[in-house]
């Protein structure tokens, strides 16, 4: 069963690329009429569309979503290559959470005329009150794409470092036993047994994910109709997976076997998981 999530607190989309959102467009309508503040986060631009473009189709995103452009934050990274930025994406997570923090602390005052201060250093218990209110979601480490894998290690060192932050992840793609497989329910080995949860999508819901695919039109006919059509084949068409992100363990692959970026990407998971272990070391401490 998932669990409840209060209304009032940041819900934060931490994404590899532009049109990740397409496959979390549930959890983006419920954070929407759950009256909470929601922000996007996207790591990369490029890959199977010029940067410019796929910029150009998160703003657009945006306003599908009926968000002001503030509510978007681009880190502009190289497509398949996030994970050598862990650190990149870390501070960015903790700076939103800050800001976030800030601008739920009240009226700007005379010793703090731009209202930059926030909760005072000391007070705990307000900082930890507030992360408890947010929640971060994130792809599922699954080995389907090294940037979903890499965001999903940036979000569980932004959790360590903000504890009481919850982190929820949201399985994409991956390889399954017969081929590609789209928000398996089912986790990979290895990880955590735990199952996702399957939040049903509405009539609205699906409106909402039509759209926002055809907002990312560079991604359409490459990849995300093929993606669509296999989660709908495999009756996950009015579904979303997610659950708690689990204690992964990023020194070892989600699954045994050939992962499924290793099909179609330079990486294999050693350099992956070396490069992300040093993006982890590279944080202050």
């Amino acid at each position: 069963m998932a669990t409840p999530m209060p209304a009032a607190g940041l819900r934060l989309f931490v994404l590899a690329h532009h049109d990740d959102e397409v496959f979390c467009a549930g959890h983006l309508r419920r954070a929407l009429a759950g009256g909470g503040r929601v922000r996007l986060l996207w790591a990369t631009a490029g890959g199977l569309a010029p940067a410019r473009r796929r910029l150009a189709e998160g703003a657009r995103v945006l306003e599908v979503l009926g968000l002001p452009t503030s509510a978007g934050v681009d880190l502009r990274l190289r497509d398949q290559h996030a994970v050598e930025d862990i650190a990149v994406i870390v501070r960015a997570v903790v700076r939103l959470l800050d800001d976030d923090r800030r601008d739920q602390a009240g009226p700007a005052t005379e010793d703090d005329p731009r209202g930059l201060a926030g909760p005072p250093p000391d007070d705990d218990r307000r900082s930890k009150d507030h992360e408890r209110d947010a929640v971060v979601y994130v792809p599922a480490y699954e080995g389907g794409h090294p940037d979903h894998d890499a965001v999903n290690r940036a979000a569980a060192l932004a959790a360590a470092a903000r504890p009481g932050l919850r982190v929820v992840e949201l399985p994409l793609y991956r390889r399954g036993p017969f081929g590609l497989t789209v928000q398996q329910p089912s986790p990979a080995a290895w990880t955590s047994r735990a199952r996702c949860a399957a939040v049903p999508l509405s009539d609205e819901d699906l409106v909402l994910r039509r759209a926002l695919a055809r907002t990312n039109s560079s991604q359409l006919l490459p990849s995300l109709l093929p993606l669509l059509a296999l989660a709908s084949w495999a009756g996950r068409g009015r579904a979303e997976p997610a659950r708690p992100l689990p204690a992964h363990d990023y020194g070892r692959p989600p699954h045994p076997g050939r992962l499924l970026y290793e099909f179609y990407t330079p990486w294999r998971f050693a350099r992956w998981s070396a490069a992300a272990a040093r993006g982890s070391t590279s944080l202050p401490r």
